[in-house]
This record gives structure tokens, sequence and C-alpha cells, in this order.
């Protein structure tokens, strides 16, 4: 089934007119007009806002509270625990842990004043998106879960978006910034975790246009929406500018055994910037296979920071480039921050080793858990519709380990993104380094994608 979303479109204009009409007026409330009078808590602790999901003429058999029996909310979670992105399991690792940690603490005190008990389930796919369907079938029927979280990859949670929806299924914290992710207006369901990759690379850009203005630049990309998504940032980006992309070679990581040889052939091709926008353990692997003789300055995504990544670069990493939005837990300038010294506390006493503390990859899953805690803490009540709809009014929100600079809003289709500040560091002795202040590109995102291949 096709969505609805010319009915949600007509749904949102209605509840604009309503608010346009009341506005500074103290009357009664106007008549019920469909569900477009419906209201819930804001992001920021305010009164009402309009919805943006209306369950009522957007779902079919809207099942509002599956998943939740009792005082316990069940979750799933798709990640790779095999394949040649297996270290994103790591992800649900820091999800797994987080969960624990909150049920340990006593749970989730929820906005309708209850309190919860959470559930996880996890299923490995592998990172194949022609496994991810049936996984995720899983989790719906049998294990009849109330919202997925943190679900990892750009191909795999495409190849259930339709599905999940059509099911009226949140999924939080998406493990992507894949630019499709900004299509709230379709997909209302589905909210992202990450920054937009296209708002990533422009930020890079934006580095350069000072550093390097003229810079020449090689581009190694995920053949997927994710390596798309910053190639497609990356041209938008140097429009109008003295940079040229002057080579690009995509690479399938599950297809292909490694970049060297596409990383060898844009070593020839002169460029003076090499940008990485590959995953997993096929981007240490690409920083490996840079000629000796080759020595761009280096940029690599968000998705290869963690110190797990960089051990894999074999010293490749050192003088690296990349973006941040995240407190970073080895970095003995973050960590005396109370984010940090919280985390490293609740995670050891919940059973996380040192080495996955300090790894930095289940730092993000950590992450996607507490911002799914924190649509529950403001939801006046716990409802998959209600939740949603939470998340798409967020004002100037934090949560688990974002720096204390990054602010999280959100706006509907209008603002779909959740993440959108970003700082470039640049990697030394082991260690990330501010090279910018944390801009904020609120309410762009969109805007810095480039088009859709």
């Amino acid at each position: 089934m096709q969505r609805p979303h010319v009915a949600r479109l007509a749904a949102i204009l209605a509840a604009a007119a309503l608010v346009v009409s009341a506005c500074g007026r103290d009357e009664e409330p106007a008549a019920d007009n469909d569900a477009t009078e419906t209201t819930v808590a804001d992001g920021g602790g305010g009164e009402t806002a309009a919805v943006f999901i209306n369950p009522d003429t957007e779902c079919e058999n809207y099942e509002p509270t599956k998943g939740i029996t009792g005082d316990t909310i069940k979750i799933g979670n798709v990640r790779p625990a095999s394949g040649p992105f297996a270290i994103f399991g790591k992800v649900a690792t820091g999800l797994e842990t987080f969960v624990k940690a909150t049920n340990d603490a006593g749970g989730v005190k929820a906005g309708d004043g209850k309190t919860y008990q959470l559930e996880l389930v996890s299923e490995d796919d592998a990172y194949d998106p022609a496994q991810t369907p049936s996984k995720v079938q899983k989790l719906l029927d049998q294990d009849g879960i109330f919202a997925m979280v943190g679900q990892i990859g750009t191909s795999n949670n495409l190849a259930v978006r339709q599905t999940m929806n059509d099911a009226c299924v949140p999924s939080v914290g998406l493990a992507t910034g894949s630019t499709q992710w900004g299509n709230a207006n379709e997909y209302p369901w589905f909210i992202g975790g990450l920054p937009s990759y296209a708002t990533e690379a422009a930020a890079f850009i934006e580095y350069l246009k000072t550093e390097q203005p003229a810079a020449k630049i090689a581009l190694i990309y995920q053949d997927d929406d994710l390596g798309k998504s910053y190639k497609g940032g990356i041209e938008k980006a140097i429009e109008g500018t003295e940079m040229t992309l002057v080579g690009e070679q995509p690479y399938n990581p599950l297809a292909e055994t490694s970049p060297e040889s596409k990383v060898v052939q844009l070593a020839g091709s002169g460029a003076d910037v090499f940008f990485v926008g590959i995953s997993g353990a096929p981007c240490p692997a690409a920083l490996r296979a840079k000629p000796g003789d080759w020595n761009p300055l280096t940029y690599i995504t968000i998705t290869c920071t963690s110190k797990t990544a960089m051990a894999l670069a074999q010293g490749k990493d050192e003088g690296v480039y990349s973006t941040q939005v995240l407190l970073d837990p080895t970095n003995p300038e973050d960590a005396a921050n109370p984010k940090v010294t919280d985390f490293r506390t609740r995670a050891a006493a919940a059973g996380m080793s040192a080495d996955d503390i300090d790894g930095g990859i289940t730092t993000a899953g950590w992450n996607f858990g507490a911002l799914f805690v924190r649509a529950l803490e403001l939801s006046p009540t716990v409802d998959r519709a209600t939740v949603m709809n939470t998340l798409w009014k967020m004002q100037d929100e934090t949560f688990g380990l974002l720096r204390d600079e990054v602010k999280v809003n959100s706006d509907g289709a209008t603002d779909p993104w959740l993440i959108e500040d970003l700082r470039v560091i640049k990697r030394g002795g082991g260690q990330w380094a501010a090279v910018t202040e944390m801009t904020s590109y609120e309410g762009t995102s969109n805007d810095l994608a480039g088009p859709e291949e």
C-alpha cells in the first residue's frame, strides 16, 4: 500500500489554518475537525503543537500500543553482526548496554507519568539489504516490537521503508545519514539519528574554501545511497567555487574484497584532496591503500571516526579530517564532561567492556537509545503516533553523548533532520581535535543534498 501522504498534507494545512485562526484568542477550541486538532507536547517541554502524523487518516489497521505489555516496551534493532560491516555490530552493543543501564536505574519515566522497562530484540542481516526484510518482518510479526531503534545501513533501511511506513511503526534514530531520510512528508515513520551525509560534505567543503579554495578532489564512494549522498553533497557544495572533482570511483563492499585498486587509480588523478565516502572496515582499508607518494588532504566519513576503526588504518589515520557531533570518551578534553562520566559509569556497571567503552562505536548506539528515551519522556501518551509526533517537534533538545554545543530541533517536513550542528576535526597523536567551531546548518540539510541518481 502506498502511504496516503496527500491526506496527511491536507490535514497539516487544515491544522495550520486552525493555528492561524486561533492566534491572539482565548476562546474555547473549535469542534473536532477530523483529527487535525489533536495536539502533543512539543519537544522542548512547551504545552502543545499541531500533530505531524494523524493515524486516523493515514494508517490502516493501526496498532498504537503494540509492543507495550504492562510496564514493558519492546523495541527492535537490525545490525550487521557478521560480514564486512560487522564492526558496526558494536552500535547494537551500545544500544543493548543503554537498555540494560536504563532498566537497572529503574526504567523510563515517560510523559504519561508511568515508568517503563525496555526490552530489546536484535537481528543480524550482515549489512545485506536482501536479508533485511525477513529480519524486520520477524521483529514486527513474531516479536511484536513497538518501534525500531538504531537500525543500521542506508540500503537496509530503504529495503523496509515502505513496509514499516505502511505498518505505521516508528523507526527511530536511523544509523544512516542518507539524504533519503529528508523525505519526511512521504515517510514520516522514519527519523534519522545522524547528520545528513550531504550536510557533512558541505561542512568539509566550507572548511576547504578557506584552506584549499582551488582543491582538486578525488572521491571513492560506496556504491549505494550512502556513498551517493556524499557524492551529491560534494557536487552541490562545490558549485560556484574553484574546486573540481577530478576523479571518482564507486566501491561495492558486498561484491568487492578491497578498495585498494580504486584508491590507486584515484592517486593518479592529480587530486590534492581525497574524500573517503565509504564506511565500515573498507574505510580504514582505503586509508591503508594510499600510495606512499600520494599525500592529499584526506577526509573520512563521520561513520569511520571511532578508535576501533582508526586502529585498522595502521597509522594511516594521522592527519585525516572528519566531522563530529558526539563527545569522545577517549579524548582528555571531554573526559570530565558529566555526559562522559555518566556514560562510563553506567556502561561499565551494565557490563560493557573497557575496550567497547573506549572503542567509539558503542557511543552511537548509546545515543540512539537516549534519543528514543527522550522521546518517551516528552510524550504525553505512549503510543506510536504520539512518540513520532514528539520527535517531529523537538526544540533545543539534547540527549546522550551529544556535544554541549549541539542543539536538536525538528519541525516535520519543513525541518526533518534532528542533528544539523557539525564541527570539522583533525586526527593527530591518536586523538581528534577541533579545527572549526561547531557550525549550525539548522533547517538547511535538504537544501544541501545533491540530485538523486
